[in-house]
């Protein structure tokens, strides 16, 4: 965990200085390198300095990849494509106890967690750098290759008066423009791109301060519950494979429901929903008497159902809050201190030995204070993604604390419903 905390930072700060795929090709290296050495291992030490690097690797090449994902799409495939990413990982935390239940040797099941890392080096070549990315550094033609070739493979003409120089609209995948001709400065002025970026120009401005720092909290909560309920599954009673295996694979359904209802109740609804789903989940499961503990199963399973779904807006929600410039760096920052929660969670969970219900209570607790925080953040869905900290600064501006994309939505409904009984009347 204190491998991710740090890769998270400064390989989010490399993919944001040199590129979203020299992001994924250095991870890809630390992750292979770090969990073959590490089950050689002559001794302690070096075994932890090999899972240091793993971990370094593992989270670097997650959030690159997100990051990367979600700057090649517009804003119609934007939802789909941050969620739709999670499931492979779900899949691959599933995997792990499979292959625990057929591997008992730990050397062995470390190498086959983690060698197949050393597949991604092909990525170098085979897939295409952010587009977005290259536009922010004044890299225009290279941009320009890029979305022609996509053009051609997809059989589609990309209009003409998008690739000019003149132009500062970035044509996506999906054949929309996703930068807006504000971002004139950004793209003619090629002073930007030397400017030396970091986290600390994100708690310059007031609103950018206060959302980057309920999201570090968001992430944190989501962290510590996620993990911590993981964790806890050996409590459970029961087959632990089996207990593990299932408590990876719900999220699986927790990812589907998430893109459902994001684009239908908003970032903040969405979001708010899940946790305070999970919150009430884990709150309600620690009150549960003795002798029904598959109760405490079920309720276990929906709080991991709500959290590992708030995990995934809460993601995706990062890369449309911070801007193109900085977003790689403020996301890896917001899987820092998803770190924090996760070195935490062990030890929230060891707390059952004082008093068993405690650890699901504490996370039921905070899991509910993050719902109510949504309030403070701007919806964003819809939007387009900001390009400079100016445009991250007014993000939702013309917004009320108390908008939700969900009550608006009840509202028009409702006053159809009204204007239909006028007009019948």
């Amino acid at each position: 965990m204190t491998g991710m905390l740090v890769g998270a930072v400064t390989i989010g700060d490399l993919a944001d200085r040199f590129g979203r795929k020299i992001g994924i090709l250095v991870s890809a290296l630390l992750l292979g390198f770090g969990g073959v050495v590490s089950a050689v291992s002559p001794n302690y030490y070096i075994f932890l300095l090999m899972r240091f690097l793993t971990g370094a690797g593992s989270i670097g090449l997650f959030q690159s990849s997100v990051v990367l994902a979600v700057e090649f799409v517009g804003t119609k495939w934007r939802t789909f494509t941050g969620i739709i990413i999670e499931i492979p990982f779900a899949l691959g935390e599933a995997m792990t106890g499979v292959l625990a239940v057929f591997i008992r040797d730990w050397r062995w099941l470390i190498v086959a967690v983690t060698a197949p890392a050393f597949l991604l080096v092909s990525y170098t070549w085979l897939m295409p750098e952010s587009v977005r990315w290259l536009m922010a550094q004044g890299r225009r033609g290279e941009a320009r290759k890029i979305i022609e070739t996509v053009g051609r493979v997809n059989n589609v003409e990309v209009p003409r008066h998008l690739l000019d120089d003149h132009n500062v609209e970035v044509p996506t995948t999906d054949g929309t423009s996703s930068v807006s001709a504000s971002q004139i400065e950004l793209v003619n002025e090629p002073l930007h791109k030397d400017k030396i970026k970091t986290l600390v120009d994100l708690l310059r401005t007031p609103k950018t301060r206060m959302r980057t720092c309920i999201m570090f909290f968001f992430l944190s909560v989501c962290a510590l519950v996620y993990y911590g309920l993981s964790s806890n599954s050996g409590s459970l009673g029961g087959n632990i494979f089996v207990n593990f295996i299932v408590i990876m694979l719900i999220e699986i359904p927790s990812y589907i429901f998430s893109f459902f209802i994001l684009d239908r109740m908003g970032r903040k609804g969405s979001l708010s929903f899940v946790f305070l789903l999970g919150g009430f989940s884990c709150l309600i499961s620690g009150f549960i008497p003795e002798g029904y503990d598959w109760l405490v199963v079920v309720l276990s399973m929906l709080g991991k159902f709500g959290i590992a779904a708030a995990f995934a807006i809460a993601f995706v929600y990062s890369t449309e809050i911070f801007p193109t410039e900085y977003r790689s760096v403020g996301v890896g920052a917001c899987s820092m201190c998803s770190r924090l929660g996760g070195i935490l969670a062990p030890f929230i969970a060891s707390l059952s030995d004082i008093y068993k219900p405690l650890p699901l209570l504490l996370m039921g607790v905070l899991s509910l204070v993050s719902g109510g925080l949504m309030v403070f953040m701007p919806e964003t869905v819809g939007c387009e993604l900001p390009q400079t900290l100016q445009e991250s600064e007014s993000l939702g501006s013309g917004q009320s604390m108390w908008y939700f994309v969900c009550l608006e939505h009840c509202q028009k409904k409702s006053s159809r419903q009204e204007n239909i009984i006028e007009d019948n009347v």
